[in-house]
Order: structure tokens, then sequence, then C-alpha cells
């Protein structure tokens, strides 16, 4: 029998942001016992990539990891892959950027371990053919792709028993077809599985090569993985395995392979990543179908023939589907543009590293992990994004006072936005929502109080009812990631809800008598007039705000609404005057509201609080939810971020009810607190030709 050759390639990675406590955990339970066994085989060796992410993070809390990596790259047991520092997905970021992460990574794996790395992770496999340039600028000699693109490219599954190379102007570039029948056997089968899959599919063929590349955290820490892989022996009979097959099966290094084996040719993939994320980035309606016709295929006796041609959606469709992900990927383009505006004696690196860690992938999609809805992680690319802004326009205008309104395509949807920006605080307003604000910053603090996330259908929302309760400490059985269908908390299939509207700001509810708060909260309170989702036109523009103008229906009676955003110079404050005009020759009656979210954390912790001066309700959690009369002033605290906040109220005909809202919203196995809702609410009675106005005065400013 030919020897068989099989590369090992794992991919260790946590996101800017995450609690300490859960990279420690995976610590314990994936990479300390993952790296401790693999000294004990020193016949064993592999590719590791680790994220910068996660080695800045190491370096401050954690140098063990550091120290075990080094020792065994020191030994020949590991080979350090390179990649983009702080892993965005490429796509999503621009090209000078994306070769500062190459540069990074190459020069931190250089310092630490002495290591000059040849080849390099893609971030969540996303491939684009125009990468190959890029990678090659980069000095990246070879990667790894998903066996399926291959196959999507043409290639037979008998012809993926090596590797090929690739170009795109420049090159070339070494491409290792990653085999998801390795990654779904490793480590879910029995050792000996692996060995069957590439003897079988070699069938003899001289200098037949695999490659196995996956997630370090499926080795312990994901779920029902830990006891079968470490205290039942899984990974110590697999090592033992290839030793005792080293006859027939030999371990080779990435950069060894590439030395030691020919390429097969030349190959162009076509955009993609793995099968799931095709599936996941696509809209809900379109991926039911999908799932639906997926399901009908997988029946057929040729299905594994069709399956390379059966692909979902790109990566990029993840900017279409979540408008939260684009907002926060426009935002970060606007922020990289500053930076690269700064004249060369400013371009100091360091003004480019909060830029760059607001560009970790993580909340920039949605699949089977939290991904988006996660807040935290969020959170924590809008403060790298907002207080690298802060630094370079601080920069760029020299330290002074200054406001800018700016009328510009931002989201990239051929309609124009508001954006007015001072030095420290910015409010962002889409004229054709609504005239809704969905952003706001606090610079100095690097927070964005609308950093929200509408409540949506998802598909697996179908799965919940039939979901069991996950156990933390079940390590009972093994199976893949993709097919578990776990759940943290009983009711959930309770809590599906569907907002109607947006969570943003500024939003114009004329709801009718019959509204009420529990309607509010879930997302379903009618309305009764054009204004909520309805065009505003920009009827005035200041040198600190504009005036948005919409003259539509309540019913039948035409209306015109009215609404000026100024910031105040030099503040961080905001004041919003709001004028609604009965134009017709009878008299108007009925219910107005305005609503306001906040992007709020930690709805049980006494340092995130919300305040009503004058009333007994002070420093109240804010999972609550409730309605207050001749409410005038409302004040939020984040003690941990260090900022408050303070909306105050000014109306001639009195104070209005105030209707507070905590919602959650679902991810694949738990409810995720995301944000509370106002909406206060008057009740208006206007002559023909009358005008009603309030105003409100929103600061923001430090704790």
């Amino acid at each position: 029998m030919s020897k068989v050759y099989l590369c090992l390639e794992l991919h260790n990675h946590q996101p800017v942001g995450n609690f300490d406590h859960v990279i420690a955990e995976a610590y314990e339970k994936s990479y300390k016992p993952f790296l401790q066994t693999l000294l004990d085989y020193p016949q064993i060796k592999m590719s590791l990539h680790t994220s910068g992410c996660l080695l800045e993070w190491c370096e401050t809390h954690l140098k063990d990891y550091l120290d075990l990596v080094g020792k065994l790259h020191d030994r020949g047991q590991l080979e350090l892959i390179g990649g983009a520092f702080y892993e965005p997905v490429l796509a999503a970021i621009p090209r000078d950027d994306a070769l500062e992460h190459f540069d990074r990574m190459n020069a931190y794996l250089m310092r630490r371990f002495g290591a000059k790395p040849r080849g390099a992770w893609l971030p969540e496999r996303v491939w684009e053919p125009d990468f190959a340039s890029l990678l090659v600028e980069a000095g990246v000699e070879y990667i790894s792709m998903d066996d399926d693109l291959f196959l999507a490219a043409g290639h037979m599954p008998e012809e993926l028993n090596g590797y090929y190379m690739t170009e795109s102007h420049n090159g070339p570039l070494a491409m290792f077809p990653n085999h998801q029948a390795l990654r779904y056997a490793i480590p879910f089968r029995e050792p000996e599985a692996t060995f069957d899959y590439i003897f079988e599919q070699s069938d003899g063929r001289p200098n037949s090569l695999f490659l196995m590349g996956d997630d370090g955290e499926k080795f312990g820490l994901w779920p029902r993985t830990y006891k079968p892989i470490y205290e039942d022996g899984w990974l110590k009979s697999f090592f033992q395995a290839l030793i005792d097959h080293d006859d027939t099966v030999e371990l080779l290094t990435m950069a060894e392979a590439r030395d030691r084996i020919q390429p097969k040719g030349r190959t162009y993939l076509p955009t993609g990543s793995y099968f799931e994320m095709g599936e996941w980035t696509l809209p809900t309606a379109a991926r039911k179908k999908f799932v639906h016709f997926v399901h009908e295929l997988k029946e057929r006796d040729d299905w594994p023939q069709v399956r390379p041609f059966v692909q979902g959606g790109f990566w990029r469709g993840f900017l279409r589907k979540y408008p939260e992900v684009n907002y926060l990927q426009k935002k970060m383009l606007r922020v990289s543009r500053k930076f690269h505006s700064l004249s060369n004696r400013k371009t100091d690196p360091e003004y480019q590293t909060q830029v760059l860690r607001g560009q970790c992938n993580c909340p920039y999609w949605h699949g089977v992990f939290g991904g988006l809805y996660l807040p935290h992680l969020r959170h924590a690319v809008w403060k790298e994004l907002i207080q690298g802004e802060f630094t370079i326009d601080n920069l760029l205008h020299r330290g002074r006072k200054w406001t800018e309104v700016h009328h510009v395509d931002h989201d990239m949807d051929g309609r124009l936005e508001l954006l007015i920006e001072n030095a420290y605080m910015n409010a962002y307003l889409s004229p054709d929502q609504g005239g809704s604000m969905f952003e706001w910053d606090y610079r100095p603090r690097g927070y964005n109080l609308l950093n929200t996330l509408t409540r949506r259908e998802e598909p697996y929302h179908i799965d919940v009812a039939r979901a069991t309760v996950s156990d933390p400490d079940d390590d009972s059985a093994v199976e893949s990631i993709h097919d578990l269908v776990l759940k943290k908390e009983e009711g959930l299939e309770n809590l599906l809800t569907i907002d109607k509207w947006p969570r943003r700001s500024l939003l114009d509810h004329f709801h009718g008598f019959d509204g009420t708060i529990d309607q509010f909260r879930a997302g379903v309170l009618a309305d009764y007039g054009t204004f909520l989702k309805g065009e505003y036109d920009l009827t005035e523009m200041f040198p600190d705000g504009v005036t948005l103008t919409r003259t539509g229906k309540l019913g039948i009676l035409p209306v015109r609404v009215a609404k000026t955003v100024r910031a105040a110079s030099g503040k961080s404050e905001l004041s919003v005057e709001y004028a609604i005009s009965n134009l017709s020759n009878q008299e108007m009656h009925g219910p107005f509201g305005i609503e306001w979210n906040f992007a709020l954390m930690a709805p049980n912790s006494p340092k995130h609080s919300f305040t009503i001066p004058g009333s007994e309700f002070i420093k109240r959690p804010l999972r609550e939810t409730m309605e207050h009369h001749n409410v005038a002033n409302l004040h939020f605290a984040d003690e941990h971020e260090g900022w408050r906040y303070a909306l105050r109220t000014a109306c001639p005909q009195g104070c209005g009810v105030c209707r507070l809202k905590a919602f959650r919203c679902l991810k694949v196995d738990s409810s995720v607190f995301q944000s509370v809702a106002v909406l206060y609410s008057w009740e208006l009675r206007l002559a023909p030709g009358e005008v009603w106005r309030v105003r409100f005065t929103a600061e923001l400013a430090d704790r």
C-alpha cells in the first residue's frame, strides 16, 4: 500500500470582548488538555493557528498557553500558522487594513516564538477569488479551504487527494482541500473512521494528501465533547492510532506538505465558505426553502454527487439579512477612512489598533453560535470603533470643539442618511425609515446607545419547542455541533416574538386608545398613522442639526409631523423638538407616542439601573416592565462602563405616560437581553390648524 499523508490544522480563537471566564473555560476544557496531551506524543505534529485576539488576551491573562505553544513549536510538533491578526472576514474590510492585520500577525509570531509563518488561516473560511492577490501580497504561501468549494469548481472527489495552486493576477497561492468528512469524523467518530476514509479516498494513488482543519474548541469545549475526548481517552487513542499506522500514514505539517509534495495543478474556486455558512447567510424565507430543498435532495441516492452543486448564499448576505450588521460594518469603514485620511506624521500604528480590533468578525454574522445575538460582543467592537474614531477625530480637528452634519448614503442603500457628529457625540438619522435615529454614540466611553437588535424570525425557532434543556455536565454523547438541538432554559418557546418595527429611537406612534404595554412589549402595538416607517423629508439643515418633516395621515385626517434634532456644541447633549400639526378641518383626537430604545446590558445587575426622579423608583433593575404617568425625567446609569444618561421632557400640555420595557432576542439556545424600550405617550386633542409641541433634552455624561 502506498503511504498516505495527513495534515492536521487547528484554529483557536476567542473574539474581542468575550468574557474572561469564557476564555478561561476554553483553555481549561480544550486548549490546555489538547496541548498537554500532544506533549505526551512527541511523534505527533500538526499546524496551529491562534487568532491575535486570543494571543493578546493570553499575554495579559494566561501566559501558560503561550508557553505550551512555544514549547511544542520548539520541539517541532507545531507549525504556527499566520493570518489576519484580529480575525476579520476579509470580505468586510478594506485591503490596506487586511494587509496590516497580516503584518501584525507575522511580526507577533516572529517576536514571541521566532516563527515566520508561511501559511494563513482564512477567518470563517470565507473565500472570494480576488483574495488570492491579497494573500500573496501579504506573504502567504498556502491556505486550507473547504472541499465543497473544490467540488463546486468541478473537481471530482478522487481529485482531492492533494493540493492545488491558484492566482488572481499575481501568485501563485497553494490551496489545500479541507475535507468535511474528516472534520465530522474527528473527534466525533472512532479513530479508525479517519483511516478508513483516507485509505478509501487515496485508492492506492501515490503521494495522496489529506487535510482536516477545524476549530480547536471542538476538542472539549463544544457540548458533550470533554468527557469522551479526554476522560474516556479519545484523543490519546487517536494519537496512538496515528503512531500505529506510521508505516502507511505519515503526518506532515502544511509547510512540509508544500515542500515535499508537488501540487496537482491549478484551480479557481468560486466564492463561498463551508456548507452551513451558505445556509445561515440566506434571508429567513429563502433559508427555509433551501433547508426543505436540501432535505428532499438528501433522500436521493445521488445526493453525494449532487451536493457540490447545491450552494446557499455567501457571507456578504449577512449585510442584507441583518441591518444591524450593515450599520456596524459601515461604521467600521467610516472610521477606517478617517484613519487613512490622517497625514503621515500623525499616522501612528497605535491609532489604527482600535479600528483593526473593531473588525473582529464574530458580531458581524450569526450561525450556530451567538455572533450578532451576543450584545457584549457587539458592544466590544462598537466600543473599539467609537473610541478609535474619537481619537482620530481629535487629531483631525486638533482638539478643538466642532460639530458637523453630513448628508450621505452611509448604509449604501441608495438613500441618504444624516450624520450629526461633534467632539463628544454622534447621532445618525434615517429620513426614509420614519426619520428615526439608528446610531447614537457617547464617544468618550465608546458606547452606542442604539446597539440594539430587532426581534425577528429565525429558522431555528421551529426547533425550540422540541429542544431539550442542556446539562452542562452531560458529556455522555458526542455529536456534531450542527446536529445538536439544545436549549439552556425552560419555556424558551414562549418567548418567541417578532417586532413589527425596528428597535431604534425617535419612532413616531399613533397607536390608538386600545394600545397596551403588553402589546408594546410584544412588538405588535397597532399604529393608525403613516409615520412609524414612512419617509421624512429633510426640510432644513443647520450647522449643528436638521429638521425632518412628513405630511401623512392619522386615519383619514392629514397630519404633519416635524422633528428637529440638534447637537449642542462642545457637549454630549442632544435636543429633539417635535411639532404635530392638525392639517384637517376637524378636531384630531388620539394618542401619540415617541419611542426611544437604549442598548443597555446586564438587566439584573445593580450597576445597570434606571431612575425616575421624584418617585420611589430609584436605581431599579433594567429587567422591569412598567407604566408610569406624568414622567418628565428619566435617568439610566451604567456604572460598569462609567456613564449615565438623562432624558428630560418639556411639554406645555403636561407630562405624558411613560412605558418602559426590557426585551430579549432568541438566539439558538437561549434568550438574550438586548435593550430597554421607552414609549412616551400623550393624548392629543388638536383643533383644526392647531400645533402641539414637545421637547426632549438627552444628556450623556461620565458617571
